[in-house]
C-alpha cells in the first residue's frame, strides 16, 4: 500500500495538470484558432472553453477589435504628369478569424500592398486638380476595390482615408500665386461694383433732389398764385393786390437787410403812404 502512494499522488497531480491544461478562458473581443493534430478544428470566442490536451493546440489568437493600419507615403504620377506623395490609413475588422489565419500569410502586409497598388492606379488616372478636390471619391474607390480582395481574408474594410496629398513645392507655390491672384481679382471686382453702385445711388439721389426742388418751386408758384387771387378777390383791384404783394416782399427784404451783420444803415419810408407811393412809382416805371 505504501508503495502505491507515490503513484497515486503522481496520478492525481497529472490529472490536475491535464484538467488545468484543458481549460481555456478567451478574453472579450478575441478569437482563438484551435488545431487538432495539425488540422483546423474550431474557433473559440470569448468565454470558458475545454480542449483535449496534447491533441488540441491553440494555433493563433486573433483580435476582433477594429484595427488601424497606416499606409506609408509613396510617390505617384498623376494623369497630367505631376509627381505627388500620398499616404492613407485603413480601418478594418476581422470577421472570420480562421480565414484571416489560413487564407493569407501576412494580413497587414497584404492590405498595405493592395492599397498602395490601387492608389497608384486611381491617382494615375486623375489630374492634380481633381485629386485635390476628390478625396471622398478616392476613398470610396479604394474601399470598393479592397473589399473584393479582403473578403477571402476574413476581414471587413470599414473605411480607407487618404491622409495627405503632397504636390511638388513648385506646384504648391504656383497654386498659392494663382489663389492670391484670384483673391485680388475678386476684391477688385467687388470694389468696382461698389463704386458703380455708389455712383448709381448718387445719381438717383441727385435726380430725387432735383425732382423735389422742382416740386417745391411748383408748389410755391401755386401758393403765390392762390395768394394773389385771394387778395384780388378781397380788394377787387388787381393793381392794389399786386402792390400789396410787392410791398410784403419789400418789407421782408428790409427785415433781412436789417438783420444782416454787414448792414450799416437802413433807410425806411417815413409812412405807409410813402411806401405805397414808392411802390406806385416803381410800378409806374416798370
Amino acid at each position: 500500500m505504501e508503495s502505491l502512494f507515490p503513484l497515486i499522488v503522481f496520478s492525481g497531480f497529472g490529472a490536475l495538470i491535464l484538467a488545468v491544461a484543458s481549460v481555456k478562458i478567451v478574453p472579450q473581443k478575441q478569437a482563438w484558432i484551435v488545431e487538432r493534430l495539425g488540422k483546423y478544428h474550431r474557433t473559440l470566442y470569448a468565454g470558458l472553453h475545454f480542449i483535449v490536451p496534447f491533441l488540441d493546440v491553440v494555433r493563433a489568437k486573433v483580435s476582433l477589435k477594429e484595427q488601424v493600419l497606416d499606409i506609408p507615403k509613396q510617390e505617384v504620377i498623376t494623369k497630367d504628369n505631376v509627381v505627388v506623395r500620398i499616404d492613407a490609413v485603413c480601418y478594418y475588422t476581422v470577421v472570420k478569424p480562421e480565414d484571416a489565419v489560413y487564407n493569407i500569410e501576412n494580413l497587414e502586409y497584404a492590405i498595405v500592398q493592395t492599397i498602395q497598388t490601387n492608389l497608384r492606379d486611381i491617382i494615375g488616372g486623375m489630374e492634380l486638380d481633381e485629386i485635390l478636390s476628390s478625396r471622398e471619391k478616392i476613398n470610396a474607390r479604394i474601399k470598393e476595390v479592397l473589399q473584393g480582395a479582403a473578403s477571402s481574408w476574413g476581414i471587413l474594410i470599414n473605411r480607407v482615408e487618404v491622409k495627405e496629398i503632397e504636390p511638388p513645392s513648385n506646384i504648391v507655390q504656383a497654386m498659392s500665386m494663382l489663389i492670391e491672384a484670384d483673391r485680388k481679382k475678386r476684391a477688385m471686382i467687388t470694389e468696382a461694383e461698389g463704386k458703380k453702385r455708389a455712383q448709381v445711388l448718387e445719381a438717383e439721389g441727385y435726380k430725387l433732389a432735383k425732382w423735389q426742388e422742382a416740386e417745391a418751386i411748383e408748389r410755391i408758384g401755386k401758393a403765390q398764385a392762390n395768394a394773389l387771387r385771394s387778395v384780388v378777390e378781397a380788394t377787387s383791384s388787381p393793381e392794389l393786390a399786386a402792390k400789396l404783394l410787392i410791398g410784403g416782399d419789400l418789407v421782408k427784404g428790409i427785415e433781412r437787410l436789417a438783420a444782416s451783420q454787414n448792414a450799416k444803415f437802413v433807410v425806411l419810408p417815413p409812412s405807409v403812404e410813402s411806401l405805397f407811393k414808392l411802390l406806385g412809382e416803381k410800378g409806374g416805371n416798370g
